[in-house]
Order: structure tokens, then sequence, then C-alpha cells
């Protein structure tokens, strides 16, 4: 009778690899829904004067309603409004970071900092999820490196799509798949109450802050929806002592 022996080796590329999988699949769904969106910033990039700065965008800035703000924004506003622009709005990636940064503490800083440029809503979503339940720190770094990887790879490629398109893709209303995407991703959370209080205020706030100069409105619905959350777990600690 021969005995298969599994070498511990063997074991750990599994794993690696099934979670890197996993995280593929999971942020799938979520590269068909903002493909949309990415087909509008490359019909942008194409309309724009400024191609190649509106194309490496998808690199440098890697963020949907950043980099079409900026690609815009360098038409009427220059280099330095554009660039204000885009770090206003991108400000909210200060805080998935942070939030992930409580989960990866246990990680080597080469994940760390390799992980951050690739930080953007739908990964936030998958990363902070799973890693809840992740069965170890070897296997977080697979799983995240996959659906982040992924997402990278495909919001290239379709915006790519999009600039080839060109003029094709305007007046077809696109925009309104990324709004719709991030509303699944939020819409399972509101079942708390304290979410959707944060959730509602944050909103009132970027509604009503609309006409401020871009990226303001987001960094004040931030504001709000940080004092919010935090006034609501200060009350539910007082009321539990």
């Amino acid at each position: 009778m021969s005995t298969t022996v599994v070498h511990p080796g063997s074991r750990l590329e599994s794993e690696t690899a099934s979670a890197a999988r996993d995280g593929a699949l999971a942020i799938a769904p979520l590269v068909l829904g903002f493909a949309p969106f990415a087909l509008v910033i490359g019909a942008s990039v194409a309309a724009s004067a400024h191609q190649g700065a509106g194309f490496a965008g998808s690199w440098l800035i890697y963020g949907g309603s950043a980099q079409l703000a900026v690609t815009r924004t360098l038409e009427s506003g220059g280099a330095v409004l554009a660039v204000i622009t885009g770090l206003l709005i991108n400000t909210r990636l200060a805080v998935y970071s942070a939030s992930l940064a409580a989960h990866w503490s246990d990680q080597p800083r080469w994940f760390r900092i390799t992980a951050a440029p690739l930080v953007v809503d739908p990964v936030f979503a998958i990363a902070e999820r799973h890693a809840v339940t992740a069965p170890s720190a070897r296997a977080l770094r697979a799983y995240y490196f996959g659906s982040a990887i992924t997402l990278f790879l495909a919001w290239s490629v379709l915006i790519a799509i999009g600039v080839a398109a060109g003029n094709q893709l305007s007046g077809i209303g696109l925009e309104v798949a990324a709004p719709l995407c991030l509303l699944a991703l939020v819409g399972p959370k509101l079942k708390d109450p304290r979410t959707r209080a944060v959730v509602f205020a944050s909103a009132a706030v970027a509604v009503l802050g609309r006409s401020l100069p871009a990226g303001t409105s987001i960094l004040a619905a931030i504001a709000c929806g940080i004092a919010v959350g935090v006034s609501m777990d200060n009350a539910a600690k007082r009321n539990k002592s």
C-alpha cells in the first residue's frame, strides 16, 4: 500500500491559490457593475485635449469619480486645480485605509505598502468583509491581491475600450451604473440603525454641498459621517454603563 505524503509547502501553495481565486471571483460581479462607468471615463479621455494625462490617470489616480473630474477640470481649470480636485475627491481613501489598517496590523510591511495603492471602493468593501473570516494572514493577502489586481487590470482594459469607442458612448448615460453598484455594496449594511444614520447624514451633506468646489462636499460628508458614527458609538457605550 502506498502512502501519499502532503508537504506543508504544497498545502500552503494550495491555500494561497484558492484564496486568490476566491478573491478574483468575489470582485467579478463588481467589475461588471463598474464596467459602464469605466467606458464613460474612456470616452471622456478620448474627447479630451489631454488624452495622455487622462489615460495615465487609470493608474496614477485609479479612482473613477476622481479621474473623470480631473480629466474635465484639465479642460477648464488647469493642472493645479485638476490635482487639487483629484486629491479632494480621493480623500475618502484615507478613511478606507485607516479601517483596513486595523485588520492588517499583523501583516508584513511589504504587504501594507503594496496593497495601499490598490484600495478603492469595491476592493475595500470586499477586503473588509473577508478580513473578519480569513483563515490565515497568508490567505488574507492572497484573497486581497486576487480581487484587487483583477479589478485593476479589468479597469485599465475597459478604459482603453472606452477610449477606442470614443464618441459612440456619449449620451448613453452610463454614469448611473457606478452609483447603483455602490448602493449594492452599502445596501446590506443598512439593516443596522447606526449604519443607516451615518449613510443618510453623509448623503444629505453631500447633496446639500453639491454646489461647493469639486471634492469639498465629499470632505464635508466624510466628516459628518464620522461625527455621527462616533456620537452614536459613545451614546451606545453610555447606555451600557
